[in-house]
């Protein structure tokens, strides 16, 4: 957790930069599987990601001790929003992905759930007001690989953050991640769809380049019949960070935040 040192000022300029964003499209497909590279169909990302849900109950007690208004970054399509928002929580949502605001928009909908949502890429985040906590979870800020964007995006969180306002970033453990970086394929993931009949299994392989401190990692969505036919194949190229504890807190600490 973060606090910031000094009062907020200084305003940045709009940059156009892709920090996450997920394509979509849409198609049907019969028993014979159809591969794409890219893009990555939205509801088999969220069918991926929704299953984790292991830090929820950390992120509902910190908000509980908010005095005010909370930001969450990266958002997504609300896999941390919508039980915060359950919780009554007064939540911000931002993210660079304008289908997956659409998407959340869709689901806040459904349940009859406010949220303030923004476009917005983090490097140049810019919503007009403070809050009393930020919120950047499940490893999300690794996805900015270069440290100067970090840098950045740490600076413009610190400008929204009032005067005892807090910062909670979730990073990789390098200790623990960087020995499953080894370039070997790995299922991570196997789940039904039941409004498809279907099966998602989801593969990944990441290799880590010690002299940038980041990994190279190939995902693989398989969507199968129930009768175990292959009728999708997605394939994402990423990268991520791997951030150290030192390497952490001296950037923060350089961006005017404080452990």
């Amino acid at each position: 957790m973060l606090l910031p040192d000094v009062p907020q000022q200084e305003c940045l300029e709009s940059l156009a930069w892709t920090v996450r964003s997920i394509a979509v499209d849409t198609f049907r497909t019969g028993c014979t599987a159809r591969r794409f590279r890219h893009p990555l169909k939205l509801p088999t990302f969220q069918a991926t990601r929704q299953q984790w849900e292991g830090d929820i109950p950390f992120f509902r007690d910190m908000c509980a001790d908010a005095t005010g208004d909370v930001l969450e970054l990266m958002s997504g399509t609300g896999r941390v929003s919508l039980p915060l928002l359950r919780a009554a929580v007064p939540l911000t949502c931002v993210d660079y992905s304008a289908e997956m605001l659409r998407v959340l928009s869709q689901r806040l909908k459904a349940e009859n759930l406010i949220a303030d949502l923004h476009e917005q890429d983090v490097r140049a985040l810019d919503v007009g007001r403070f809050f009393d906590l930020v919120l950047l979870p499940f490893h999300s800020f690794s996805e900015i690989v270069d440290p100067n964007d970090r840098a950045l995006a740490l600076r413009a969180i610190r400008r929204h953050l009032a005067r005892q306002g807090r910062l909670i970033i979730t990073l990789h453990n390098p200790v623990v991640q960087i020995p499953s970086l080894d370039g070997m394929r790995r299922k991570l993931c196997e789940r039904p769809i039941p409004d498809r009949n279907a099966v998602l299994r989801f593969w990944f392989t990441a290799r880590y380049h010690a002299g940038a401190a980041v990994a190279e990692a190939h995902q693989e969505y398989e969507i199968l019949g129930l009768d175990g036919c292959l009728l999708e194949k997605r394939e994402l190229d990423l990268h991520f960070a791997i951030i150290g504890r030192e390497e952490f807190e001296k950037q923060a600490g350089a961006c005017g935040l404080r452990i």
